[in-house]
């Protein structure tokens, strides 16, 4: 099973092959990146929807995202291939330790700019910090689940004309895919990509051990 270290590297090398530059890749290429690895889409399909993507005649593809469409139809035709999300990365007990209790620490100190959420930010920087290290997959699925209860706190917390910014930094990413992909994959991605700038907006790391390469 791919590791979460070969998806994303192997998929950007690869676009980066087929354009036959350096390209580095944009926030929302690496959103949907994390989106295709949540729905388990396997690698080799991603790779046939950028070969396909780049086989179309006067098209310039610019970013992943417009690769978006094609892997969407290979993933279609190959329906059967859909698999489990990568495995995280093999890290040691103690570097995946010493990144929780990072981790738990930029959540902690949102208390200082929202001190009426203290407790529930103390509450999931004690959940972060209790995760096993030696059980990589729980642990992803538990700062997960911790993220999107930090998400949903910082959502209430902010006021609204920081919301309707995000919201529109949000849509203005979007709009290269939204022809490209299907209800449920836009939702998804819209959904990890409010979640990444939100969280930048307030300075707090994404809850993935995948950050941690």
């Amino acid at each position: 099973m791919d590791n979460y270290f070969n998806y994303f590297t192997e998929i950007e090398r690869y676009f980066q092959s087929k354009r036959e530059s350096f390209t580095l890749l944009s926030t929302l290429d690496w959103v949907l990146i994390e989106t295709w690895k949540d729905q388990g889409v396997p690698l080799e399909v991603v790779l046939k929807g950028l070969d396909r993507a780049f086989s179309k005649p006067r098209r310039k593809v610019g970013s992943l995202a417009y690769c978006a469409g094609a892997v969407a139809e290979v993933l279609e035709e190959q329906k059967g291939l859909r698999t489990e999300a990568p495995a995280p990365p093999e890290f040691g007990e103690a570097e995946v330790r010493d990144y929780l209790g990072r981790l738990a620490s930029s959540v902690r100190a949102l208390h200082e700019r929202w001190p009426e959420f203290a407790a529930r930010f103390a509450s999931i920087a004690d959940g972060i910090a209790a995760i096993d290290a030696t059980d990589l997959r729980a642990g992803e699925n538990a700062l997960n689940a911790l993220e999107d209860k930090l998400t949903s706190i910082i959502e209430i917390a902010s006021d609204e004309s920081a919301l309707i910014e995000v919201r529109n930094e949000v849509e203005r990413g979007m709009a290269p895919v939204r022809s490209r992909m299907t209800v449920e994959q836009l939702a998804m991605l819209e959904r990890q990509l409010w979640k990444r700038k939100l969280m930048e907006r307030c300075g707090v790391p994404r809850l993935s051990l995948f950050y941690l390469l």
